[in-house]
């Protein structure tokens, strides 16, 4: 298999194997501008979730089935261009994710005062930041799977209203296994979130805004990365309430649950995914979400129009069945099954051996950073926590660039040249990193690791969404997730090993996994804009 491998991303013929369910009893007017709430409620009455007997049918429109379908539903969102409408989807889905960076980076900087607090051991201690994975395993394969068979939209809702309210309900807890509890299933909303959002940026952008866009809410996880520092900087080190209930770290927990019910809020204006509603044949709620694209300035009647014609020679009679909990079940086994299918099995390994390496590296080395900054590497001298603080805001800072750069020439370049650059600078930034061992020249040396490791991750959103199609991209995008949580709990199991005796492991293998995942970004498929 050469580099220069080309696979029609979104090229899968599925026929009848993902059977959606759908209702033809609700009809919503195309030509009406898009009420959210009419929206809403024509989705809860057509597919409830795990209720009884529903119309199912085969896919009513594959990735694979009819180009034209997509070419015209691309056409609509190239016409509508960058409007308010899709400004507040990207909007919301970067406060989505800035919400699920913070619930991911708060307990690596409030641990040692929840720990202090709540008289834990290392051991306990340790298990802190761990549980937060092991519920994002869960709620990676789960949600993924639901936001293909329920909707995208509605999924967001449920696991950010989750992440949110187990967040602020762990930072009243009183008890060691409570707390363990609540930050397991936020963990599980967190897991659910991650998936969907740039699965749902993705069906609102068209193809040739779609790298810049995704980019652009990628950026969010930096920001959070900066808030998570900030907000720790500002009022970690202050002795609030340390006599009390209110500690600093329960107003710290609780201020950084606050984006996930804003994020609940701002998609309560939004509409479900155009292109979902289409693979699951509710073409009149597609085409009305669609519409709501429209402005004064910018009329999509004769878009529209073409895309409804397409749509209505698509229509497939529909076969009645019934949803027990077991078809439930072998509906999520199945989704990942097929991500396995030959049509897609070659492009699930090859991201599988890219994502990994470079999250084993990364996270292991980068969720133990304070601890490597309080430390100083071989110097022996303690930092003050709030110098930890702001060394780590410096170090979220010096992202910013990377992911700029992500947001202007991915469009221009491609994802690949960006990624295996991105790959090689990171390994070659570790191993100089490795040759220094005063604090300061450790700082910059991590900043520049941070900076030249950003577009990874934001060409691994990118590429996820763009190589699967529509009727699998939650699914993928929560399976890939939920290896990357079995990775980051064994990387930061195995770093902590080592990082309190001497970083040499740490950076060493950080080095040889960015270099390793360089070489198989080679075999990256690449990606030809058919299809949503």
């Amino acid at each position: 298999m050469s580099s220069n491998t080309s696979i029609v991303a979104d090229n899968a013929n599925y026929g009848s194997s993902l059977r959606p369910m759908i209702d033809n009893d609700i009809e919503i007017k195309s030509a009406a501008i898009i009420d959210p709430q009419i929206l809403e409620q024509e989705e809860e009455e057509e597919e409830p979730m795990g209720r009884g007997d529903k119309e199912a049918a085969v896919p009513l429109i594959s990735d694979s089935s009819d180009a034209q379908v997509w070419d015209a539903y691309d056409a609509v969102l190239s016409k509508a261009g960058i409007s308010f409408k899709l400004f507040l989807v990207v909007l919301c889905s970067g406060i989505g994710l800035l919400s699920d960076t913070l619930e991911i980076m708060s307990i690596s900087f409030a641990k040692n005062d929840i720990s202090k607090h709540l008289g834990l051991s290392r051991q306990e201690e340790s298990t802190l930041a761990g549980v937060l994975f092991a519920g994002m395993l869960v709620g990676g394969l789960f949600w993924g799977r639901a936001a293909d068979i329920y909707g995208r939209r509605r999924v967001l809702l449920i696991s950010l209203s989750l992440n949110g309210t187990c967040a602020a309900a762990s930072a009243i807890t009183d008890t060691f296994w409570a707390f363990l509890l609540a930050r397991f299933f936020s963990g599980i909303g967190v897991g659910g979130s991650l998936p969907i959002i740039f699965s749902y940026v993705s069906e609102w952008v068209p193809r040739r805004l779609k790298g810049g866009a995704i980019s652009v809410v990628a950026t969010c996880w930096v920001v959070g990365s900066i808030l998570a520092a900030g907000l720790a900087w500002a009022i970690l080190p202050y002795n609030i309430g340390a006599n009390g209930f209110w500690a600093a770290w329960r107003i710290y927990l609780l201020v950084c649950s606050l984006p996930s019910f804003i994020a609940v809020f701002l998609y309560g204006f939004l509409a479900e995914s155009p292109a979902f509603l289409i693979q699951k044949g509710r073409h009149l709620a597609a085409i009305s979400a669609l519409r709501s694209l429209s402005s004064n300035s910018n009329n999509l009647d004769q878009e529209l129009g073409h895309l409804k014609r397409l749509l209505e020679d698509k229509i497939q009679p529909t076969s009645s069945q019934t949803f027990t909990c077991w078809s439930i079940v072998k509906e999520f086994v199945w989704g990942v099954v097929e991500l396995f299918s030959p049509e897609l099995w070659l492009t699930t390994v090859i991201l599988i051996c890219v994502i990994l390496p470079v999250h084993f590296g990364y996270y292991g080395f980068m969720l133990w950073f304070p601890e490597y900054i309080r430390n100083t590497a071989h110097s022996g001298t303690v930092v003050p926590p709030d110098e930890v603080y702001k060394d780590s805001l410096y170090v979220s800072l010096a992202s910013l660039p990377g992911n700029i750069i992500s947001v202007f020439l991915t469009d221009v370049v491609g994802p690949k040249p960006i990624l295996c650059v991105s790959q090689i600078l990171s390994a070659g930034s570790v191993f100089l990193l490795w040759q220094f061992n005063s604090p300061e020249q450790t700082i910059i040396l991590t900043c520049v690791f941070n900076a030249v490791t950003a577009p990874i991750f934001n060409m691994v959103d990118f590429l996820i969404p763009a190589l699967y199609p529509a009727s699998s991209r939650g699914t993928a995008f929560g399976f890939h997730c939920s290896l990357i949580r079995v990775i980051m709990i064994a990387a930061t199991w195995m770093f902590s090993l080592f990082i309190d005796s001497s970083p040499t492991f740490p950076i060493l293998i950080t080095a040889f996994l960015m270099l390793s995942s360089a070489l198989v970004s080679l075999f990256v498929p690449n990606v030809r804009a058919v299809g949503h």
